[in-house]
Parts: C-alpha cells; structure tokens; sequence
C-alpha cells in the first residue's frame, strides 16, 4: 500500500518533476503551436521543433531542480538525450498516428494526449537511468 509518508522523497520528487516538465511541455507546445497556426507549418515538422525547446527546458530544470543532481554534464546530456529521442520518437509516431491516420485535430486531440503519455515513460527512464547514481538512490 503506498503510505505518503514512508515514500515522501518519491512524492516530492515526482512533484518536481511534474512542474519541470509542465514547464518543458508548455515551450514544447507553445513553439509546435505557433509554427503550425501562424506559419502553416505541418504538424509533424511544428511538433518536431518544439520538442528542441523543449527538450533545453527540461534538462536544466530537471538537473537543477527535479533530481538536484551533481553528476557530470558529459555522462548526464547523452543518457538524458536517448532518453528525449525516446520521447521524441514517441510523439512523432503518435502525432502522425493520431493526425494523418486517424484524422484527429493536433491542437485538442493529438498534442495533449501525447504531452500526458510520454512524460510517464521519461520519468521512469530519468529516475532509473539518466539521473542514477549507482552508489544512492533516489
């Protein structure tokens, strides 16, 4: 059963992250809007780029304040980036999915459930392995 109290640390530390990556999301969302509604951008290439923004916006929040980590920027920025190109990968196949296939609107459909369902997949790669250090967990 979880117990707030015994898994405190886990708890904080998901509220952290979940205010980094609203932040990141909202940059990633903002920049892939704006190109999409007032450049005509595709959706594909609007959300492509957006997830650059994005992407800035989550490391340092999520090195800084997420995980207050410590380790070096050279081991942290690949793993962190594998892990956004998951991310990224993920989108995209669903942006296309959800837009080209399925004929979903990108602005209320497509782009809000993908901002919801690939955070739970990055957070458990950046807890586990991006921002780990072998010697303490988090």
């Amino acid at each position: 059963m979880f117990s707030l109290k015994s898994n405190k640390p886990l708890f904080f530390l998901m509220v952290r992250y979940g205010i980094v990556g609203v932040l990141a999301t909202a940059v990633h969302y903002v920049i892939g809007f704006c190109l999409h509604t007032f450049f005509e951008w595709s959706p594909f290439w609007a959300h492509f780029c957006g997830f650059f923004g994005g992407f800035i916006t989550a490391y340092c929040g999520h090195y800084y304040f997420s995980f207050k980590d410590s380790g070096r920027h050279y081991e942290r920025m690949p793993k962190f980036f594998a892990t956004s190109l998951i991310g990224l990968l993920l989108h995209q196949s669903g942006i296309y999915l959800l837009t080209e296939v399925w004929q979903y609107d990108y602005a209320t459909v497509a782009a809000p459930v993908m901002m919801v369902c690939v955070p739970l997949v990055t957070f458990v790669l950046s807890k586990l392995w991006v921002f780990s250090n072998p010697t303490s967990p988090h």
